[in-house]
């Protein structure tokens, strides 16, 4: 048994060869260091080596894989997945339509094969520092290529959506043939549990410099009708706007409430719902979404009075004033900022007269509100000239 102070990388693979296996990291994390970019997470895989001695050298890693080995196991400081080299063979639909074969004998070129595509099919070995790079993913990273590894790319619907996903967050080019492959996928993507198609929606808003990419890869490789069909089914010039207005606020914010608030602006409440109770939307999603929608089309004509009941509105739900003018003067609504005349308010003390209760209290406030409200209005219509 290792003690766990080891916790280097270093000493872990020097442990593991120790014990006649091999340690490399793979996937993503060896991707962004080629580009130049520090990895979010570090994963590794472990050729020639069985999961029993594995468990005895590190007692502490935290097994979680179902159908193969994985560990979670803090290397450097961080927590990092090992995985167990290993193959996969179709032999039904969807994600769980795979045999997955993981022993000793298993290359890690083999498992290198049985991944996307080919700029996450590269290992770098713990100890040499060693590429292997079987499906020359190097030099589609130079190119700003993506490709898939394989005909096997076909075998899990959703690495179509990854490769949407990619595209987005790297800004790389589609190679021809992997578009096509990608398009053989479409009834069975729709099939896929919601949860995995929100999970990439999910990583995409988060992480896309230029999310837009994304559902405009699933229109080329025409599988956008399949995994969302509220997208799917908007007009050539909506569909259009909420591509612009989703990357003008990815530029404002990484906030992916933020980024889907500003992508739904062009659906109705109808619209919105639907796609909610299809795919139950995180909750602050939605409400934000319909939030925002209610409030522009409050404002279209906007008064002092319209203004403090999109300011009320706003302090009780789950869309801030500040990030309803992020979106706003980011897509360049036709409305004016309201965290200004939300500071002016908080700067005036709202002391109730003696006698009101009730309704009266509030059509007081409202009254009073929408007074300052008028005031700093004109005054900014004369500053404007």
């Amino acid at each position: 048994m290792v003690s766990s102070k080891i916790v280097t990388e270093r000493a872990f693979a020097e442990t593991i060869l120790a014990n006649g296996g091999r340690l490399y990291r793979v996937g993503g994390c060896v991707r962004d260091m080629l580009l130049g970019t520090t990895p979010q997470d570090i994963d590794f895989c472990v050729v020639g080596m069985v999961k029993k001695n594995f468990k005895a050298l590190f007692p502490e890693a935290a097994e979680c894989g179902k159908s193969f080995p994985v560990f979670r196991l803090a290397i450097d400081g961080r927590q990092s997945e090992v995985a167990f080299a290993r193959t996969e063979r179709k032999v039904g639909s969807g994600y769980k339509g795979f045999k997955i074969a993981s022993n000793p004998k298993i290359t890690i070129e083999e498992d290198l094969f049985r991944r996307d595509t080919t700029v996450n099919s590269i290992a770098l070995d713990s100890l040499t520092g060693e590429m292997i790079d079987p499906f020359h993913g190097i030099k589609d990273i130079e190119n700003k290529m993506l490709r898939a590894t394989s005909q096997h790319f076909a075998d899990d619907p959703i690495r179509a959506l990854r490769l949407a996903g990619q595209a987005a967050r790297l800004d790389f080019t589609i190679d021809d043939d992997t578009l096509v492959l990608a398009s053989t996928v479409a009834v069975e993507l729709g099939g896929e549990p919601v949860e995995r198609v929100l999970a990439e929606l999910t990583k995409v808003l988060k992480e896309a410099p230029a999310p837009a990419r994304f559902f405009k890869v699933l229109v080329q490789s025409n599988l956008l009708p399949y995994v969302f069909e509220e997208m799917a089914d908007l007009p050539t010039d909506t569909f259009a706007i909420a591509m612009d207005r989703l990357d003008l606020v990815a530029k404002a914010t990484s906030n992916p409430k933020l980024r889907f608030t500003a992508l739904s602006l062009v659906m109705d409440h109808q619209r919105l719902s639907h796609w909610n109770s299809r795919m139950t939307l995180p909750g602050d999603w939605f409400t934000a979404a319909a939030t925002a929608s209610k409030i522009t089309a409050l404002l279209q004509v906007p008064n002092p009075e319209k203004i403090v009941n999109a300011i009320g509105n706003l302090r009780r739900g789950s869309l801030t004033v500040e990030e309803f003018d992020i979106i706003s003067q980011a897509v360049e609504l036709p409305i004016p900022a309201l965290s200004p005349f939300k500071a002016v308010l908080a700067l005036s003390p709202d002391v109730v007269p003696d006698g009101l209760k009730g309704k009266a209290i509030g059509e007081w406030l409202q009254q009073k509100h929408s007074k300052i409200i008028a005031e700093v209005w004109e005054k900014m219509r004369l500053d404007n000239g």
